[in-house]
């Protein structure tokens, strides 16, 4: 008497590559498609610095570092373009409108972004290239028969496992970092010497002021324990609540104690929308979508009461 389980490789092949509702993929694309704006919004504050010959670029560094040649630096002319490029491809982006053509534009400008003066670039950088990619060529969505006179949307899994992959890779290789390779186990003053750096923001002086030393400790291995343990908290449903509250937590920590930091917290707090069963999502984007029509029809009616 044969057994009907499946086997552990066709449980692996459906888990990688069995069809899905792709509303996970597609909000994703539209977050992360925001975060990539608020991040290069933020530094176009200094564009002509940063995109021209204007500012000072470590390009003489790449060759040492064993990194590929950087790309040229456009004329200053150039600049509000491309900046005007942004804007389109990462707003047809977060509206849904053509997804995969201007998923291939906002490619090549992270891809830009990040060759033109590689030895500055951010982590923030490499992972909106390695993410771009994946959303990039993933396959087509499909509308597949239901078998009730209707039609689903259907997607191929593997760029939603590689995107969830990364987010839990990101941590455990940061946690098992610190570990192996920093002095986190040894020092419990590490994060309280951390704040006290160039990264510091005006809520993290206050609380180098009011927190005891010991609640920076009991924050810092926190921190730690988060890193090390997501990836099984993530991986199993029935512990995804312990993880996402965590983890808002942890980010809401760096967020508010380190400069500029937000934006990575942001951007990882994108990779969250992965893990949510797909009729949570629509139920969330059903309640945002009624939200916003809400709020455009209150606008309007005001609008329309100080014409009369």
């Amino acid at each position: 008497m044969t057994s009907s389980r499946p086997s552990p490789v066709s449980r692996a092949l459906s888990f990688w590559f069995a069809a899905v509702d792709p509303v996970r993929l597609d909000t994703f694309r539209r977050v992360f498609a925001a975060t990539l704006l608020l991040y290069l919004g933020t530094w176009f504050m200094n564009a002509y610095e940063w995109l021209t010959d204007f500012g000072f670029h470590y390009t003489f560094e790449t060759e040492r570092a064993g990194l590929a040649p950087p790309l040229p630096t456009m004329p200053r002319e150039l600049v509000p373009f491309f900046g005007l490029l942004v804007l389109i491809s990462t707003g047809a982006l977060i509206l849904g409108w053509k997804p995969r053509i201007f998923t291939w534009i906002t490619l090549g400008i992270v891809v830009y972004v990040q060759l033109v003066d590689q030895v500055s670039s951010f982590t923030i950088n490499k992972l909106f290239v390695v993410c771009f990619v994946v959303l990039a060529v993933a396959p087509a969505v499909k509308q597949v028969a239901d078998g009730a006179g209707g039609t689903v949307s259907l997607q191929s899994a593997w760029p939603l496992r590689v995107l969830q992959a990364t987010l839990l890779v990101g941590y455990a290789t940061a946690g098992l970092c610190k570990v192996f390779h920093g002095n986190w186990l040894g020092d419990a003053d590490i994060l309280w010497t951390q704040v006290q750096g160039s990264y510091r923001t005006e809520t993290a002086a206050w609380l180098l002021r009011v927190l005891p030393r010991a609640g920076w400790s009991f924050m810092m291995y926190s921190a730690l324990l988060f890193e090390v343990a997501a990836p099984p908290l993530f991986a199993f449903r029935r512990t995804r609540g312990v993880a996402f509250v965590w983890g808002i937590g942890f980010h809401l920590l760096i967020a508010v104690t380190m400069n500029k930091l937000v934006l990575f917290s942001l951007q990882f707090l994108a990779f969250y929308l992965l893990f949510l069963d797909a009729g949570q999502l629509h139920a969330l984007r059903a309640w945002c979508g009624q939200s916003l029509r809400l709020a455009g029809g209150m606008l309007a009616f005001r609008g329309a009461g100080r014409e009369v």
